[in-house]
């Protein structure tokens, strides 16, 4: 009988450790691919800015603030990916949530990034953002295909080969 216990406890440590902890853990696919609302934002150049000019390639779409301690942590891994990946097919994009551009100064100054950081109030609501960080992936026909929530490792070589597949199978095939 102990024995029994034993092995049912052995399988629930192994069932758990292997849901937590596997490779497949990199991004959540989005179950209906629906469109990704269009938004219209300024960016930290003072312009504004829309999703549709991002059509036609990748876009890694990151919900964060200078406030979230993961956000940070996860910013240099974007920059890393941004920088690895052609950006004519793959992009990174910040979305900052909360106060505006006086905070990101101060941090970009600090934490230089080259992708585009743009300033949301609310849109954040629109997307289904539960917490930050929350990021997505939006295939170049705008369909939202992945979320990841809370902080990963974007730059690692599981994740840089998730995208390169991707990206590579999209502009083989199309």
């Amino acid at each position: 009988m102990k024995n029994y216990y034993l092995h049912i406890i052995l399988f629930g440590i192994l069932l758990f450790t292997t849901n937590v902890f596997g490779a497949s853990y990199l991004m959540d696919p989005m179950p209906n691919k629906e469109l990704a609302p269009d938004f219209t934002l300024i960016g930290m150049d003072e312009k504004e800015h829309t999703l549709k000019d991002l059509e036609g390639k990748f876009v890694l779409v990151n919900f964060w603030a200078t406030w979230c301690n993961p956000c940070k942590i996860e910013m240099p891994t974007l920059e890393a990916i941004h920088t690895k990946m052609d950006n004519n097919k793959f992009t990174v994009l910040g979305i900052h949530v909360g106060p505006g551009p006086e905070n990101i100064d101060s941090y970009l100054k600090l934490n230089p990034v080259s992708f585009p950081i743009y300033i949301d109030m609310d849109i954040e609501y629109d997307w289904g953002v539960p917490g930050l960080p929350t990021t997505f992936l939006i295939s170049p026909k705008g369909e939202m295909l992945y979320r990841a929530v809370g902080k990963r490792d974007f730059s690692s070589p599981d994740m840089e080969n998730f995208f390169s597949k991707l990206v590579n199978d999209y502009f083989k095939n199309n």
